[in-house]
């Protein structure tokens, strides 16, 4: 009997460590959080403010701080955006689609979640970069108290990401979405094969595609053709979901990371008809 229940005890405690590891691995493989720092504005002329935001303990992250970057444009009422990078990004890794926001002529706050950049060295998980991207959203709006437009720019993951604090976030004008997709077991599923039931098995599910139907403030749409990383079908699947006033700008060829160097015009002079500036 002793042996039965030993045996009971250790296949338990076995099954114990094997859901804690899979809940670990969604979270260094889905979110994937990055430590590349260097780059700054400064090193490319451009003046800059560096704060940080103080964050509770949630979503299975403890508290910690959040960098952020402010990069003020010469009128005070310029639109203004808040740009949400993706896993894997960090605001250093992201800053030439940073300075191509400001160089367009919003005044710009990036952040780096906890457990990225020079942020909180945290594990960060889906309610922990919503919350982070939350509060940064309120010191946003500290920061803009004159702005013409206030605006959501979320890449990748961080399109996830936008959506979601886009159904919470007071006085926002406007969300532009970049290799956005539905889910993340879509994603997923597009990376491995289609019979996986990811969307059961996952808990960081970042589910645009239930969100995205209820947002009703102006929508632009960015996906490169020959995105590498978030097929442009998830895209375009996303941007029909929408029954928001949406515009969808579809570059041909370019890549995940760089689609708005594929064609720089056409991306810049869609960011500044969202901003109300064409």
């Amino acid at each position: 009997m002793k042996k039965i229940r030993r045996k009971a005890l250790y296949c338990l405690a076995c099954l114990a460590l094997i859901w804690l590891g899979w809940q670990v691995a969604q979270r260094l493989v889905i979110l994937y959080p990055s430590r590349q720092t260097g780059a700054t504005p400064k090193d490319y002329g451009v003046a800059f403010i560096e704060q940080w935001i103080d964050a509770p303990a949630g979503g299975g992250t403890r508290a910690g701080r959040v960098q952020v970057w402010w990069i003020p444009a010469a009128n005070a009422s310029a639109p203004a955006v808040l740009y949400l990078h993706g896993n894997e990004s960090t605001m250093s890794t992201d800053i030439g689609l940073i300075l191509s926001l400001r160089q367009a002529g919003f005044s710009v706050m990036a952040i780096d979640y906890r457990g990225y950049g020079e942020s909180a060295l945290r594990l960060p998980s889906e309610t922990s970069v919503y919350i982070d991207a939350g509060l940064g959203w309120l010191h946003f709006l500290e920061l803009t108290p004159q702005a013409s437009k206030r605006l959501l720019y979320g890449h990748s993951m961080g399109s996830a990401i936008a959506i979601d604090l886009a159904g919470r976030a007071n006085r926002l004008d406007g969300l532009i979405v970049d290799g956005a997709f539905t889910s993340a077991a879509d994603v997923g599923r597009a990376m491995t094969v289609n019979w996986l039931p990811l969307a059961s098995l996952l808990r960081q599910k970042f589910l645009s595609q239930d969100k995205i139907e209820d947002l009703k403030m102006p929508q632009l749409f960015i996906h490169c053709t020959a995105d590498e990383v978030i097929p442009v079908d998830l895209g375009l699947r996303l941007y029909g979901l929408s029954q928001a006033p949406k515009q969808q700008l579809l570059i041909e060829g370019g890549d995940h990371d760089h689609c708005y160097r594929a064609a720089p015009q056409r991306w810049r002079q869609a960011i500044r008809k969202m901003g109300g500036m064409d």
